[in-house]
């Protein structure tokens, strides 16, 4: 019976972790575009983007929104393509593209300085959402 459990155990995490691969979004220990990595600074990793290629998709120009925490750090330092953070734990969601890609990028942390690369994602800002895989007991 204990053999069972495990190995249904790990069947669905092989399925969690190709679902969410397939979906687009990396994290761990793989390298995304132009080098970045989970746990890298913000300003290097964003640094390495634009050196590559990667445009900042301008976010909020015209829609009225009223950046405030974390958002208010990284437009003050004219990084307009924050598109949210989240009040209670300062992550934040990015965008950029390059040659009709889009790619998304999230960082943790309430100061500029502090920010990290959380991970990132082949995701376009106003694309529908993806169904989500839920895990099931």
């Amino acid at each position: 019976m204990r053999s069972l459990i495990t190995t249904v155990a790990l069947a669905g995490c092989c399925f969690a972790a190709g679902a969410a691969l397939a979906d687009g979004v990396h994290k761990g220990n793989q390298r995304g575009p132009a080098g970045i990595a989970e746990g890298e600074a913000l300003l290097p990793a964003r640094a390495k983007l634009l050196k590559q290629g990667w445009r900042p998709t301008r976010r909020h120009s015209s829609d009225g929104y009223e950046y405030s925490g974390a958002e208010l750090q990284l437009t003050g330092h004219k990084i307009f393509e924050v598109d949210s953070c989240s009040m209670d734990s300062s992550r934040c969601i990015l965008y950029y593209s390059k040659k009709g890609k889009c790619l998304r990028m999230d960082s943790i942390g309430e100061q500029l300085r502090d920010m990290t690369v959380t991970r990132w994602a082949d995701e376009c800002p106003d694309a529908p959402p993806k169904a989500s895989v839920v895990a099931t007991d």
